[in-house]
This record gives structure tokens, C-alpha cells and sequence, in this order.
């Protein structure tokens, strides 16, 4: 009536069948959390590169690029509504030619912004990566 010399030696006078069960304290996934937590520390230890750093969204991205630029023009027709000499006609006329003009500046910076940061060299990722070591 035991196994691997657990259990009793005879049921016999223990008011108990004798039935082994598996001893529930017995916990051998302990061991598997203990791998995955080092894992995790190892990762988070881990520089982020920059292909893993998480890219926004690309119409959030836009909202606040025409967010911006209806607050430019805004402001625009606040000082020209101050200037008490111009129609509405021409107040809107004008906004419309500044809205105009400022998307395609604003077109512009983007660009040229995505040129700036396409291209990183290898001195400026040597202390990029020597200072995150450090």
C-alpha cells in the first residue's frame, strides 16, 4: 500500500483504503515562473532599438497636423476681425489663402522633417548605444 515509500504500510486498522493520491505541494511550474521572470528582468534590462519603440498612429498624426493648422488660422481671423475696415467676404477670402498657404508650408516641414530623421549616422547610434550602456 505505498509508493516509493509514501503511504502507509498496510491500510489495515487506519479506517482508510489505502489509496494514494498525488501530493498537491509537489509544484514543478514554480520553477517555470522563476525562468519567465528572469526572462522579463533581462528583457527590461534590454536598450529599446528604434524599431521597437512604438510608431503613432498616422491619423492621429494628421488630425494634429490640421489641428494646428486651423489654430494658426484662427488666430489669423481673430486679428483680422479686429481690424474693424474688412468685410466678412474679404476676412474669409483671406483666411482661405493663408489656410492655403500655411497647409503647404506645414506639407513642407514634414518633409523635410522625414528627410532629417531618415538617416541617422553611425557616430550619433555609437553614443546613442554608449550612453545607454553606461
Amino acid at each position: 500500500m505505498s509508493y516509493d515509500g509514501i503511504g502507509l504500510k498496510s491500510a489495515k486498522g487506519s479506517s482508510t483504503s489505502g489509496h494514494i493520491q498525488q501530493s498537491l505541494a509537489l509544484n514543478t511550474e514554480r520553477k517555470n515562473v522563476k525562468n519567465f521572470l528572469s526572462r522579463v528582468e533581462k528583457q527590461q534590462q534590454r536598450p529599446k532599438s528604434s524599431a521597437q519603440t512604438k510608431r503613432k498612429d498616422e491619423s492621429i498624426l494628421k488630425h494634429l497636423s490640421k489641428r494646428e493648422l486651423e489654430l494658426r488660422v484662427s488666430e489669423y481671423r481673430d486679428a483680422l476681425e479686429d481690424d474693424d475696415s474688412l468685410s466678412d467676404a474679404t476676412i474669409d477670402a483671406k483666411c482661405q489663402e493663408f489656410r492655403e498657404k500655411t497647409a503647404l508650408q506645414l506639407r513642407k516641414e514634414h518633409v523635410d522633417e522625414k528627410l532629417r530623421n531618415a538617416y541617422v549616422s553611425r557616430s550619433k547610434r555609437q553614443a546613442e548605444s554608449g550612453a545607454a550602456d553606461q
